[in-house]
């Protein structure tokens, strides 16, 4: 039972395997189990005769590796093979396919040498006692040496998911840098650009006042041209920032989850005390997102944790969003950076705190907390406090290129 189990296993891991090539390779999942079930019935009914056929549980363990070990084994060497060429190959990764090449070649051996070859009483043909006589090496230590094989392409070839990673990362952060820009972009078309076209075209309505009428409608068609101009960039800045007028945090939070693939990278734990429907102005709840974001990457990329707890409550008013892990953590004499620095400015741009513990070897805890839902629209927008970077220090940041003591046109 032990063996055609493990048999069992094998089949259906090349059929897992040969599966995603396409639908008309889903019915070897059932195969498998089909199999097994068949032979465990003809096991159980021999068992159970009240004289059992001489040599009966020879025959079942015949049948189990030519039924499940050699076609099992076979199929993952050929999925392997497949998967190799058709998905693998567009990655340029030559030590790779050529690792699971030989977890293929490993696999096709052990399938021959369990699935064919067994005890004399089996397949005198082809017994392990013949092969050891002609080869002068012990069938066990072959199957053994193919098993080894196997196991090292495999673990070789796990360098997919770190390829994956990094390319999914890579992807996130390029998104990010995109969406950060294409807000500072905005701001600086409606801060600078519009308001100088529109002051424009109100100095040349003024200058027709104090003109003749004849050389006033030479005018006409700049001030029209200005007028284009400014409805051209309002509709811009209104296609780049369309989004609902409200929209889920904790969809958003589970998102991201999804996005930084944490399920398959640790075990995580998420704790919303806040209403699964609860909704957050646009521009609050893209700040909010940009800090967990960063915080998630941060965990992904240099905590080197088994564990992340996210957890998110609503108490008085006030919205606290929490970030823990079990990695490495880091010491007081870090040195923050950009992202650092990009999730504190953003944090203060929400009236809000962010408190970030953490000490070698103990994990690190990021605490963001901030008002719910109590932000104007003009507050993400404010001066910057004393002592923060000046406006052309932060100049191409994330978050924005922000004036002092610049009034923001609604």
């Amino acid at each position: 039972m032990v063996l055609a189990l493990a048999f069992l296993c094998l089949f259906e891991f090349g059929a897992d395997i040969v599966a995603p090539l396409g639908p008309r390779w889903r019915w070897l999942r059932s195969l498998g189990w089909g199999l097994f079930l068949t032979w465990g019935s003809v096991t159980l009914l021999l068992s159970l005769l009240p004289q059992p056929l001489p040599a009966w549980r020879m025959d079942i363990e015949a049948a189990a590796r030519l039924l499940l070990g050699f076609p099992g084994g076979m199929l993952t060497a050929y999925a392997l093979r497949r998967h190799t060429f058709h998905l693998l190959v567009p990655l340029a990764r030559p030590h790779i396919i050529s690792m699971l090449r030989m977890a293929g070649l490993a696999i096709a051996a052990y399938s021959v040498l369990a699935g064919l070859i067994g005890p004399a009483e089996i397949f005198p043909p082809l017994s392990e006692a013949t092969l050891e006589r002609f080869l002068g090496v012990p069938v066990f230590l072959l199957r053994s040496l193919a098993g080894i094989v196997l196991v090292g392409g495999m673990l070789r070839a796990l360098e997919i998911f770190e390829i994956e990673l990094s390319s999914r990362l890579g992807s996130l952060e390029e998104a990010q840098i995109l969406a950060s820009e294409r807000e500072r972009m905005s701001r600086e078309l409606h801060d600078r650009t519009l308001q100088m076209i529109y002051g424009a075209g109100l100095l040349l309505r003024n200058l027709q006042t104090q003109m003749e009428p004849a050389q006033a409608a030479t005018l006409d068609p700049v001030i029209r041209m200005l007028d284009q101009a400014v409805q051209s960039l309002r509709e811009i800045l209104q296609e780049w920032q369309a989004r609902p007028a409200m929209a889920s945090l904790v969809d958003g939070m589970e998102r991201l989850i999804r996005e930084y693939g944490l399920p398959a990278l640790m075990d995580v734990e998420t704790d919303w005390q806040i209403p699964a429907d609860a909704q957050l102005p646009p521009t609050q709840l893209r700040h909010i997102l940009a800090i967990v974001s960063e915080a998630l990457s941060n965990v992904v990329r240099h905590a080197r944790a088994r564990r992340v707890r996210i957890a998110a409550a609503l108490k008085d008013g006030r919205l606290q969003i929490r970030i823990a892990d079990d990695g490495r953590g880091f010491g007081p004499e870090a040195q923050p950076g950009f992202g650092l620095r990009n999730m504190e400015e953003r944090a203060h741009l929400l009236n809000g705190r962010l408190e970030i513990q953490s000490q070698p070897g103990l994990g690190t805890t990021v605490i963001l907390e901030i008002p719910w839902g109590g932000i104007r629209r003009g507050d993400l927008y404010r001066p910057l406090r004393a002592g923060q970077p000046q406006p052309e220090e932060q100049e191409g940041r994330p978050g924005g290129h922000v004036e002092a003591n610049q009034e923001v046109a609604e």
